[in-house]
């Protein structure tokens, strides 16, 4: 057996294990990428959950402070203090829908970039099985492989 045939193979098996482990690799990678969506997305969560009682707390008291207000000046019942009530109440919903909304989308876009590392990752390890039958290719002599000179 000719050295260049040996040194061929030898190459040829070096690829090969060079290639398992890229796309064993980058596996694992998109293995910690999603780990690591799934912390960020329950640091989201967390933050949205704090956020939200916040904002109740916030809301609750400030209508305590005007219901008390309106007693101490026996004007409990006006129109005014039950409108101001009520815009509280308003301001509370509509703050809570846009924290709904920014989780809703903090979600999706993670979603989106989660199906973006997978989608990378395939295409990696595809890239490394090109490159590995390119190699294969090439050793056995590519397009004049069995003819004769």
């Amino acid at each position: 057996m000719p050295a260049a045939a040996i040194v061929a193979g030898a190459a040829l098996a070096v690829t090969a294990v060079g290639t398992a482990k890229t796309i064993s690799s980058q596996n694992k990678m998109a293995k910690a990428q999603k780990q690591q969506y799934a912390y960020e997305r329950q640091i989201q969560t967390n933050k949205s959950v704090r956020e939200r009682r916040d904002a109740i707390r916030a809301a609750r008291m400030t209508s305590g402070a005007l219901i008390q207000t309106g007693e101490n000046q026996g004007a409990s019942n006006t129109s005014a203090a039950l409108g101001g009530l009520g815009s509280i109440e308003s301001q509370l919903n509509s703050n809570l829908s846009f924290l709904d909304t920014n989780t809703s989308l903090a979600g999706r876009a993670g979603e989106a970039a989660g199906r973006a590392r997978s989608a990378q990752t395939a295409a990696s390890n595809w890239g490394a099985v090109t490159n590995l039958g390119m190699a294969v290719f090439s050793a056995s002599g590519g397009f004049n492989a069995g003819k004769k000179g």
